[in-house]
């Protein structure tokens, strides 16, 4: 009975080991699912960069620049993000509603960056970005506080207002001024002010040309640059043809031919003239080429001035004319140089031993100076661009500095204008002319 109840005890105690055992191993046995550190800080939201496409002023904008914003949200464990929809824009205190997109750009542990492109911001106040409480959210149900972001970018969407004005000083010689309402970017051959809001230039000979300045968020205002007080240098370009009758430019976008083609549009230009005070007598340098009747080896006879010309480029294809060199007449005192010559459309003419021009074929005149170079003998300061127009086709495009303007040698011209320049405001005048290509605009 005894050795019964050893037994029966051993047997428990046995039971009773294995059965901790076995605990002992199912709770080794269990895995680490997840581990959530609570620590008690709330979202935060941080600015870290931002950029502007002004580069020029990058505290400065407008509706056609992008201004994009890199933000931070400090936080471990993210439950929910809701930037898009609390994300708000302000000018000054203002709402408004640009475009704009937000996209996350990096994610460690510790933080997420996102980044926003804002466009197409209409209105003008300084840019901030309101970010409202609960955008972000974590798993505690902590939430951000609402932060407003002041990015330093003032949003200008209205042009500078500006005026011109001229003042005579010495040697002939006018002073332009350009004084703007705010501040305004440098220009290339102007001096600007200390405040950044007057620009100036000498002028030594008249032009007229339209000019363009812009504020620091780069908004535009094209305003006219027109000289007419100076005396330093002057010059005069003259047309004559079939209406008989010159007609002259003076270097202001001034048309000569113009009345020519009014009175009919077929009429040539024929002949052309030049004269200028206050440069060097072969400053101006000209090449036009002549389509004639008798083609080559015949020359031309004017029939008012005692003066010859040839088919093809006058003087030659490897010359040019000037008031130091070239054929000079008397126009109303001024002593000028002439290129071509009256009478190239005229019935029966036959130049120097050429045929006689058919009466059919003289009505159509289409006879006159069809190309036209002209150059500058120093282009350190100024520029000289010129244009022709072309019965049937209009203006064509402004050219400049010995370049060719021709349609056609075999189609001649039926009026021109020139403008000595200054060398940095030349694209100013060529892209005013070119709105003309293709037109019959005489203005």
């Amino acid at each position: 009975m005894k050795k019964l109840a050893v037994f029966l005890g051993v047997f428990l105690v046995m039971i009773m080991i294995n059965i901790n055992v076995f605990a002992k191993y199912v709770i080794e046995d269990e895995c680490l699912v997840a581990e959530v550190e609570i620590t008690g800080k709330i979202p935060k939201i941080e600015l870290i960069d931002i950029k502007n496409t002004n580069l020029e002023h990058t505290n400065y904008a407008n509706r056609t620049h992008t201004v994009t914003v890199k933000i931070r949200v400090i936080e471990k464990n993210v439950e929910e993000e809701n930037l898009n929809s609390n994300t708000v824009f302000l000018l000054d205190e203002k709402e408004i509603t640009p475009k704009y997109s937000i996209k996350q750009i990096s994610k460690t542990d510790e933080y997420i960056d996102y980044e926003i492109n804002i466009t197409k911001i209409n209105g003008n106040g300084n840019l901030k970005i309101k970010i409202k409480e609960g955008a972000i959210k974590d798993v505690a149900n902590q939430v951000n506080e609402e932060t407003v972001f002041d990015t330093g970018i003032i949003i200008d969407n209205v042009a500078p207002v500006a005026y011109f004005s001229q003042e005579e000083i010495e040697d002939g010689k006018v002073l332009a001024k350009i004084k703007a309402n705010e501040k305004i970017d440098e220009v290339n051959g102007w001096n600007l002010n200390s405040e950044k809001l007057e620009l100036s230039k000498e002028f030594a000979c008249n032009v007229t040309y339209p000019f363009e300045i812009k504020d620091y968020a780069q908004n535009s205002t094209v305003l006219d640059i027109d000289i007419t007080k100076a005396t330093n240098i002057k010059i005069k370009y003259g047309a004559v043809g079939a209406y008989n009758k010159w007609e002259f430019g003076y270097g202001k976008g001034d048309v000569a031919g113009k009345e020519s083609v009014k009175a009919n549009p077929i009429y040539k230009v024929e002949g052309m003239s030049f004269y200028e005070e206050g440069l060097d007598k072969d400053f101006i340098q000209f090449r036009p080429y002549i389509n004639t009747y008798w083609g080559e080896g015949i020359q031309g006879s004017c029939y008012s001035y005692e003066t010859r010309y040839i088919y093809g480029y006058n003087p030659s294809s490897d010359s040019y004319a000037s008031l130091q060199s070239g054929n000079m007449i008397n126009l109303d005192g001024d002593i000028s140089l002439y290129i071509g010559g009256l009478g190239m459309n005229r019935a029966r003419n036959a130049g120097r031993g050429g045929k006689p021009i058919p009466e059919d074929i003289a009505n159509k005149y289409l006879f006159g100076i069809s190309g036209l170079k002209i150059d500058l003998k120093d282009y350190s300061e100024y520029s000289i661009v010129y244009q022709i127009w072309v019965d049937g086709v209009g203006w064509q495009k402004a050219v400049s500095d010995g370049e060719e303007t021709t349609y056609s040698h075999d189609k001649p011209i039926g009026a021109y204008r020139m403008s000595l320049i200054p060398k940095t405001e030349k694209q100013y005048l060529i892209t005013s002319w070119n709105k003309d290509c293709g037109t019959n605009n005489m203005k």
